[in-house]
């Protein structure tokens, strides 16, 4: 937005802002660029934006694979690869892989680009404070310190944080979704189903990073779940069962997991009173294959009032959702206190590895 949009939101004066935008300019955070021509009269406001080569790097765990993503401070994915593992990969072998690509992709940055950090999302019960993965069921991680491991390794700032969480946070920013201030994100991927809540415009993320786990709350059945409760969501709405090949199957499939997730949104229409679910991942088909038999379901479980302010979308940012998420995450220090990039003792090369004699970026933490 311009100078004179930026003083006008912040109520601070002309001259802090100039003096602000000044210094974050000076060390490559934002960058100012000429208006479009218009009919205004006077000189026009400087547009300022994210510098476009401060970047983050996002990683995603999952059973089957492992996604590395480049993300601008302004949200955009410059480039993602994604690597078929065979079979589950332990947190130490999902480390040195991900240190590879991680690697490879530094290697091929421009010099005048600067990587923070890196953020990771995955599908499992994520420590906040820590980084650390207490249980990842899909993965059979247990206790996993993923954030201190990937961060040596790296030579990075890491962070790790629930998918569904992060998810939530790329949708609420980045979506456009109009009043998403109580928002329900729910994630369908090969790992699992999770959700993360927005309430108020902010995250609820519980005591420890916890909240969310909407996969493993009781729908009916009889099947045991990888966490070993009986009747999970998880065992009744699943990435393999909805890509049957053949059709007919496909669409029972699909009609028979529609009703389950149904009945799980119904409870959290209940319990939360969202004015809006945004489905993703696998699941962001249900809105248009099997809208009638969702709808039939909340309306069976969740209470009338709450569930008429309800509207169910799919995620607006595709496959990169949780790629955008998870740089969010590795951004957050930075944006949360800048000037701490520029007063270390310790710096980085712009591409994020350490360098004493040149000012770059240290813990971020």
């Amino acid at each position: 937005m311009s100078r004179a949009e930026l003083t006008r939101r912040t109520g601070l004066s002309r001259s802090t802002v100039k003096d602000l935008v000044e210094e974050l300019a000076a060390h490559r955070l934002i960058e100012e660029t000429r208006p479009a021509a218009s009919a205004q009269v006077g000189r026009p406001s400087p547009v300022v934006r994210p510098h476009p080569g401060t970047l983050a790097i996002a990683v995603n765990p999952e059973v089957d694979s492992l996604t590395i993503g480049l993300v601008t401070l302004g949200g955009s994915v410059l480039e993602v690869t994604k690597r078929a593992t065979p079979g589950v990969l332990n947190a130490e072998q999902t480390v040195d892989l991900a240190a590879d690509m991680i690697e490879r992709l530094r290697g091929r940055l421009d010099p005048d680009c600067t990587v923070t950090a890196v953020g990771v999302a995955v599908p499992g019960l994520v420590h906040a404070a820590g980084s650390t993965i207490r249980l990842a069921p899909h993965l059979d991680w247990h206790d996993a310190r993923i954030g201190e491991m990937l961060g040596a390794a790296t030579r990075l700032p890491t962070f790790a944080a629930n998918d569904a969480n992060l998810g939530a946070i790329a949708e609420h920013i980045f979506g456009r979704h109009a009043n998403a201030d109580h928002m329900v994100y729910v994630n369908g991927g090969a790992g699992g189903i999770g959700a993360g809540v927005v309430v108020a415009g902010q995250l609820l993320d519980g005591a420890a990073g916890y909240a969310g786990e909407l996969g493993h709350t009781y729908v009916g059945g009889a099947r045991q779940c990888h966490c070993g409760a009986i009747g999970c969501l998880e065992t009744e709405v699943s990435q393999s069962q909805i890509y049957e090949k053949d059709s007919t199957v496909r669409a029972t499939t699909v009609e028979r997991q529609a009703h389950f997730l149904g009945i799980a949104l119904g409870n959290v229409v209940n319990l939360l009173n969202p004015g809006l679910v945004v489905l993703g991942g696998f699941l962001r088909v249900f809105p248009s294959v099997a809208a009638d038999t969702l709808d039939a379901a909340i309306s069976r479980h969740g209470l009338r009032a709450p569930r008429e302010m309800l509207r169910i979308v799919p995620a607006s940012l595709d496959a990169d959702t949780l790629m955008i998420g998870a740089a969010e995450l590795a951004f957050a220090p930075l944006l949360a206190d800048p000037a701490a990039l520029y007063h270390q003792g310790v710096h980085r090369d712009r591409a994020g590895r350490r360098d004493d004699h040149r000012v770059g970026f240290d813990r971020l933490d």
